[in-house]
This record gives C-alpha cells, sequence and structure tokens, in this order.
C-alpha cells in the first residue's frame, strides 16, 4: 500500500452531497481508496439543504472540487443543474454520482450498476429468464429496475405504499428495452413467487419493521433488502428463517461506489480495502 501524501495545495477534492450526510459511509469507503493508491486526494460529507443545490453546485465547481456523489434528496433534482448525462443516467432517471469538466458537471447513476455487482459477488444470482418483485418507487427502484431489466429478467412487477408512484415507475421503465413491467398493491403481493424480491424502501432501517410477510409471497430464489443499516433487518431475518439466499445492501454500496471512483479517476479501485473500511465504519456505527 503506498501512502497518501499529505494535504496541501495540490491535493483535489471529492465529496457526497446530501441532507442530512453526517451519516455517510462513503467518506471512509473513498479516502481509504485514495490512501490505498497513494492518490492526493480527499473525499468529504457536504450537508446541503434541497433549495441550495444550485448554488452548492455552482461553488464547488468554482472551488474545482472533481467529483460528487448525490443522495436524498438531490437524485432527481440534480439533472437540470448538469451539462451532460450518461445514457444509464438519461434511462434511469436519477443521478447519483457527478464529475467537473470544463463544459460543467456530468452526471451518471451507479446504483444500477452498484445493485447488480452486489448480485454477483454476494449472491452469484443470475437475472436472465427470471421474475423479481421490487418493493418501493423511488430513485433506488428505478436504478434497481431498469439494471434488472437490462440484465435480462423476464418480468418485473413494482408493488408500492402509493400505487400511482408505482405506475409512474413501471410506465418509465417499460419505455426501456427489457422484459415486461407491471404493477401491484402490496395486498396482492401474497402468491407472486418471484425468484428475487428486493425492497427498496426505508421500512426496517431502524424500526423493527418489515414491509411485507414474506412467507406467503412464496420467493423461489433469494432476497435482497438494500438498507444496509441495520446489517440484518426484519426482512432479511424471515428470509434467512425461510432457507432463502439474501443479502443487505452492503454489497450494494461498496459497488456504486467502486464504479463511480473509477467514473472519476480512471483507475482500478481497490475493491476489498473499500470494502473493509465500509465494514470498519459500520461497525464502528453499531457498537
Amino acid at each position: 500500500m503506498t501512502a497518501r501524501p499529505p494535504i496541501d495545495g495540490e491535493t483535489r477534492i471529492y465529496g457526497i452531497l446530501g441532507h442530512p450526510v453526517r451519516h455517510s459511509l462513503s467518506p471512509a469507503m473513498h479516502n481509504a481508496a485514495f490512501e490505498a493508491l497513494g492518490l492526493n486526494a480527499v473525499y468529504l460529507a457536504f450537508p446541503v439543504a434541497p433549495e441550495r443545490l444550485p448554488e452548492a453546485l455552482a461553488g464547488l465547481a468554482a472551488a474545482e472540487v472533481l467529483g460528487l456523489n448525490l443522495t436524498v434528496p438531490h437524485k432527481t433534482a440534480v439533472i437540470p443543474l448538469l451539462s451532460e448525462l450518461t445514457p444509464e443516467a438519461r434511462a434511469i432517471g436519477a443521478v447519483n454520482t457527478i464529475r467537473h469538466t470544463p463544459a460543467g458537471w456530468v452526471g451518471t447513476n451507479t446504483d444500477g450498476m452498484g445493485f447488480m455487482g452486489a448480485l454477483e459477488s454476494d449472491l452469484h444470482w443470475s437475472a436472465s429468464g427470471k421474475q423479481v418483485l421490487l418493493l418501493g418507487a423511488g430513485g433506488s427502484a428505478r436504478a434497481v429496475g431498469w439494471s434488472l431489466l437490462a440484465a435480462g429478467i423476464e418480468r418485473l412487477v413494482i408493488a408500492n405504499r402509493t400505487p400511482k408512484r408505482a405506475e409512474t415507475l413501471a410506465r418509465d421503465l417499460a419505455a426501456n428495452p427489457g422484459g415486461a413491467v407491471e404493477t401491484l398493491d402490496l395486498a396482492q403481493v401474497p402468491g407472486a413467487e418471484p425468484h428475487l424480491l428486493v425492497n427498496t424502501t426505508t421500512v426496517g432501517m431502524g424500526d423493527g419493521q418489515s414491509p411485507v410477510a414474506l412467507a406467503p409471497i412464496g420467493v423461489r430464489e433469494a432476497v435482497v433488502d438494500i438498507i444496509y443499516a441495520p446489517p440484518s433487518t426484519p426482512l432479511l431475518a424471515q428470509a434467512k428463517t425461510l432457507g432463502l439466499a439474501h443479502a443487505n445492501g452492503m454489497g450494494m454500496l461498496l459497488h456504486q461506489g467502486v464504479t463511480a471512483f473509477h467514473f472519476w479517476t480512471g483507475k482500478k479501485p481497490p475493491v476489498e480495502i473499500m470494502r473493509a473500511a465500509l465494514e470498519a465504519g459500520l461497525s464502528k456505527r453499531e457498537s
């Protein structure tokens, strides 16, 4: 491992914008990567209220900040402020990673690639010809759904507490090449029998609740809950009891960060060092 140079006038700045954002584990992950590669760079957390996003981006561009992650509530609000979108970001309709160029900020979405990377590395799950039940209809659901369809699933079923949001997401995703996209009311998910169930809602994030009762659904292969804190949610506890393969959101957080790091620097990320930094950060938070 090469030691990172001391912070000086040549240090390049990266970071994450959100509201709130102080809880983010991304600084630990990316700073560990910079240090491992001996890069003179730092990654910071910037708390930015929704109404201040335009001035924040203008100021950070003027200060020659090179790259940023966007988290709640900025993933869609940032789009009109960008000079360019990658095909993935345009198709998904949400942005979580941007880099600064002479022409302005360029936006992409690494959430979907992060999710698929985690599916492969953590569960060795193959998407081809499968059916998936997706819980939620927000920005993360949009990225996950698009990536699953692009990977070749046969059928995507979206269920959300607000049916209108699920219908909007289904219509948007159906405009892209891929399998069939449908919606279900949450009360109708028992008996759906998907190969994979993915929870993208915040239900289970420390509230002791589960978005669904898992047994009546008849999941055939695996369950993913993109929540990573706590590491075991009530939904995942049900999956374990039922003997289903299961994973939390740590793998998605890691792999979206790996993709973002390459998008900014063009360098091969030190994946296992980034994973260890995330695990250490989460362990420290829970102790």
